[in-house]
């Protein structure tokens, strides 16, 4: 019996602990970022997209941010990576401005990788990327939100879209 018991409280006190330390994150706080905003520009024609997700991760020195916006047919996928870091400066919630390219001839260490994904019945068919980039003018730590612009090429079939996002939250995962 004395052992059941010290198992049960050490159920507990795990459960605890668990709950404690995701005290910080709040996956509605993205839902209620209520200034952001992100288009999608398609041949002249701009289209305003729905937040889904947006977080930023931390991995030895590497900062990654991944956002997620989309509209009925489409999604657009932001995968960010920023290895500049190292020690205390990896736990802050800031990214450095200015642009983060993906190329698959030429796949740089700062990539900025953006997915697009179209719908295809119920699921989506995402499209092969072949070059794009990610702009970050403005990073709001305080806040934990960002603006910027970006762009992106598909292969197969051959798209070219571009658009823009501001005052977009970020949920920091650490």
């Amino acid at each position: 019996m004395p052992r059941d018991l010290l198992k049960f409280f050490t159920a507990i006190g795990c459960t605890g602990l668990l709950l404690s330390g995701c005290s910080d994150y709040n996956p509605n706080a993205v839902l209620n970022c209520e200034q952001a905003a992100f288009n999608l520009a398609n041949n002249g024609t701009f289209n305003s997209l729905k937040l889904l997700s947006a977080n930023m991760l931390r991995n030895e020195n590497v900062k990654l941010l991944s956002v997620e916006a989309y509209q009925d047919s489409i999604r657009v996928i932001l995968n960010l990576s920023d290895t500049r870091y190292s020690g205390n400066t990896l736990r802050n919630d800031s990214l450095h401005t200015g642009d983060y390219i993906f190329s698959l001839r030429n796949q740089y260490p700062d990539a900025g990788k953006v997915v697009i994904g179209v719908k295809n019945g119920k699921d989506y068919t995402f499209l092969s990327t072949d070059t794009s980039s990610i702009t970050i003018r403005e990073m709001d730590v305080a806040n934990r939100n960002l603006s910027g612009s970006y762009y992106v090429e598909t292969v197969n079939p051959v798209m070219k879209l571009s658009g823009v996002f501001s005052k977009v939250c970020f949920q920091s995962i650490q």
